[in-house]
């Protein structure tokens, strides 16, 4: 095992933040030089903090923060490790380990869309959709019919994270990376979760058109149709129809405020 490897490993399973981050530090120094078996070792070790719960020590957020932040330093080779844990990982580690994969970027991309293409579990394909969404490349669009398709899935989580990711998505590209024909594809598909009956979902929809309008990939019909579904929502012109959460509101108030 890599020198002093062991008493950073240690210190990892500390309980106090400075003597988890003198540990992380340590690791962070050596792990691309890493062997196989220390490699996974050291993410064992980390990924021990994902399982914290970060409302009962708030104090050791910053040490999961900085835990995800040296296990993305690890790059591609760490990915099959992680992938694998997702079956075996509650949901706040899920959660540390997209992050993970989603600063490591594009070498993620294959696992994660192979995840949401052969996984039956919805929480298994929500994970790596919300991955996919970390991911601040523009070789996501490789996979961007697959995200597309997710946000009709019969279920929330599903959609919730597809939403997201394309809303992601929509801030690294242009009008020239996607045809008439496609841009018109995801605005219907998203039109059509406006009357979702999850408000958590009708709220990411206008943030994710807001994107596709700023991006300038909305025709101007389309901008019409944002701009009156923001208005009646929001009860700018029908508060009789307005939407009944806040959230919702809130975000169509400031799609209306950052449309031409």
């Amino acid at each position: 095992m890599a020198t002093n490897l062991p008493a950073a490993i240690e210190k990892i399973a500390g309980h106090d933040l400075g003597t988890i981050m003198s540990g992380l530090s340590e690791i962070r120094g050596q792990i691309r030089d890493l062997d196989q078996d220390d490699l996974l070792a050291v993410a064992d070790a980390i990924g021990s903090l994902f399982f914290i719960d970060h409302y009962e020590r708030p104090d050791l957020q910053p040490a999961m923060d900085e835990g995800i932040a040296v296990l993305a330093e690890a790059g591609a080779v760490i990915v099959p490790y992680i992938i694998a844990t997702f079956e075996n990982s509650d949901m706040k580690a899920n959660l540390s380990y997209a992050k993970v994969l989603g600063m490591i970027g594009v070498p993620a991309i294959p696992h994660l869309i192979e995840i949401y293409r052969t996984k039956d579990d919805p929480y298994q394909q929500s994970y790596a959709l919300y991955a996919l969404g970390k991911v601040k490349d523009r070789a996501i669009l490789a996979v961007l019919n697959d995200v597309v398709a997710a946000v009709s899935s019969k279920h929330l989580e599903v959609r919730d994270s597809a939403i997201r990711a394309l809303g992601k998505t929509m801030e690294l590209i242009s009008p020239k990376d996607l045809s008439t024909e496609q841009r018109t594809t995801i605005y219907q598909v998203l039109f059509n979760c406006v009357s979702d009956p999850h408000s958590a979902i009708r709220g990411k929809t206008i943030r994710t058109l807001s994107k596709m309008d700023r991006s300038g990939l909305l025709d101007e019909e389309q901008k019409q149709q944002l701009r009156n579904i923001c208005e009646r929502v929001s009860g700018i012109n029908d508060q009789n129809r307005w939407d009944r959460a806040f959230i919702v509101r809130k975000e169509a108030k400031e799609a209306l405020e950052k449309m031409d």
